[in-house]
């Protein structure tokens, strides 16, 4: 009897350890996506008015438990309708990102079947447009998209399809041109549209010198896995928008190190 008191006593103990584990797992989480956003006052805010409810359930406060427990009854719907950003977010890193790496597997090889015939991915004249736009100052938005449907994130588009040609894109970017404006969106290596408007990044810690092209690229960095290319129209510089994070002040060569490493398949 008392071996099965133990084993018992063991097993309340191991599911307490796992329960808090699990919470701040989801605590840690939540951090990682809200950092840096105007969500972490909002979260904090709501913890104390939880902290708050706690202290007057356990001294007995009736009245002052009573009003906040509204707030508790109330906080699951002020979440949804605060961080819907954060949600869709925390949805889109589940399903498009491929956190579930076997049936995410499984579908990638699916879909490589079905577009055998689509075109390789010409990086050269990608790294070759940008090169030259940035030495001209002529500011881009270009996005290429991987594994995530990148077209319900899209405002206004134009459709243009085309193969990838250096002048092609260069003369798309030109100050003079009616698509100069917004980005130019690049699926299975071609062309597929331009003046594409995209969610800007909802980070509230980001360097004030970038534009609205940096802030448009990270924010879809944020939700998909595209690659975003962007030339700064003041400063001529190239950068990269990938996995929610911005490289700025690329070389030609890391440029062109990135987009074989990213989408020339072995």
């Amino acid at each position: 009897m008392e071996i099965i008191k133990d084993i018992e006593i063991i097993y309340d103990i191991g599911i307490i350890l796992f329960d808090a584990l699990v919470v701040l797992l989801i605590i840690f989480w939540i951090y990682r996506v809200t950092r840096g956003t105007s969500a972490i006052p909002i979260l904090l805010g709501l913890l104390a008015i939880f902290l708050a409810w706690l202290v007057a359930e356990f001294l007995g406060m009736y009245m002052m438990g009573m009003l906040l427990n509204q707030f508790v009854n109330v906080g699951f719907i002020a979440i949804i309708i605060l961080f819907q950003n954060e949600i869709r977010q925390f949805l889109f890193s589940i399903g498009d990102r491929a956190n579930i790496k076997g049936p995410s597997k499984i579908l990638e090889k699916v879909m490589t079947l079905r577009h055998e015939n689509r075109n390789p991915f010409n990086v050269e004249e990608v790294t070759t447009s940008l090169v030259n736009l940035a030495s001209r100052k002529d500011g881009a938005l270009i996005i290429i998209q991987r594994s995530s449907d990148l077209t319900i994130h899209f405002h206004g588009t134009t459709p243009l399809v085309a193969d990838l040609y250096a002048p092609l894109i260069e003369a798309s970017f030109a100050k003079s041109s009616a698509m100069h404006d917004g980005g130019m969106y690049i699926a299975n290596g071609r062309i597929r549209a331009v003046k594409c408007v995209l969610p800007v990044s909802q980070k509230s810690d980001l360097p004030s010198e970038l534009g609205m092209r940096h802030r448009a690229a990270l924010g879809l960095a944020e939700k998909t896995d595209a690659l975003v290319l962007i030339v700064s129209e003041e400063t001529g510089l190239i950068s990269i928008a990938m996995d929610g994070n911005l490289h700025r002040g690329l070389a030609p060569e890391d440029i062109l190190e990135i987009l074989e490493r990213e989408l020339i398949k072995d």
